[in-house]
């Protein structure tokens, strides 16, 4: 990476690892520590916001250019140069998680419970930047962090479905993948794939979904974009075996191309999710209104890990 490129990413609160990795300390783990509020994964899940690692393997490299995505998209690439072992990464990562955090001693409003207890993270999600699956030692970084008793949560777009494949012999705690347009025309123009067959990957990879213990659907909606045609989802969805469907509003932050009135309300939301609900036949069981996300399910049950 060059030197100017690390400069710029530090200074929006990226930390580098190694040659292609990162951490940025997100806005709820820093909310959690002030015990003002935590992060949707603690309330649906049970995640500890303040012990989770928000992190990346594939900083800057994706197959996707979506027009709702936080990244500086020109800077884009989908080839690695060196690639880094996922001991080093994560031991890099957990470095990296302290020393930012080590600035909160000198904050009065902190909980000091949580605050000692931020200093030995539990949670790792490769949900930052970038598309994950394209880390070829990416089921090696698994069973790394699981080495360590701490979680995994990975986020994917799902057009790796080699690595999905490869994911299933390890298991990753929870495995999201991204559902990005109803259909194969919307997914061209607002996702501008690197090629064509990038869309049969993403269902490819649905279809593998319960083959996981936590497999997830994820739904970035953004007003006049993708946030169209439910019966297409359903359509899409319908045969797909997933535990958990969140559907969650783009945010519009960073380099994202799309206005601001395209950030969808928390009660759109949440109609939209009542729509796919009943098209799926399944519940509404779920929200944060703070984060405009809806958690779906077929039966509210086993979702929590107390871990």
């Amino acid at each position: 990476m060059i030197e100017i490129r690390k400069k710029d990413l530090e200074k929006q609160g990226y930390r580098l690892v190694g040659n292609h990795s990162s951490i940025k300390v997100c806005l709820w783990c820093k909310k959690a520590i002030r015990k003002e509020d935590t992060c949707y994964k603690h309330k649906f899940y049970g995640i500890s916001s303040w012990r989770c690692i928000q992190a990346s393997v594939t900083q800057d490299i994706c197959t996707l250019n979506c027009d709702w995505c936080w990244r500086d998209v020109s800077k884009t690439k989908v080839k690695f140069g060196k690639t880094d072992e996922p001991k080093e990464i994560l031991s890099g990562f957990i470095k990296e998680q302290i020393l930012y955090l080590q600035g909160f001693k000198g904050n009065r409003d902190v909980d000091k419970k949580r605050l000692e207890e931020s200093f030995k993270p539990k949670h790792v999600a490769l949900s930052l930047t970038g598309e994950t699956c394209l880390y070829s030692k990416l089921p090696e970084m698994v069973e790394e962090i699981k080495s360590r008793c701490m979680t995994s949560f990975i986020v994917t777009n799902g057009t790796v479905s080699e690595m999905i494949k490869k994911l299933i012999k390890v298991k990753p705690t929870q495995l999201y993948i991204t559902l990005p347009a109803p259909n194969k025309s919307i997914f061209t123009k607002v996702c501008k794939p690197k090629n064509d067959k990038l869309w049969d990957k993403i269902l490819e990879s649905l279809s593998l979904l319960g083959k996981f213990d936590r497999g997830t659907v994820r739904l970035t909606l953004a007003k006049n974009a993708n946030m169209l045609n439910v019966e297409d989802y359903v359509s899409i969805l319908k045969d797909v075996d997933f535990k958990f469907l969140e559907t969650k509003a783009f945010m519009p932050v960073g380099f994202s191309k799309l206005p601001y009135e395209a950030m969808p309300k928390h009660e759109e939301i949440k109609e939209f999710s009542k729509e796919l609900a009943e098209g799926l036949d399944i519940k509404l069981v779920d929200e944060k209104k703070e984060s405009r996300v809806c958690l779906l399910m077929k039966k509210d049950v086993g979702r929590k890990l107390n871990f």
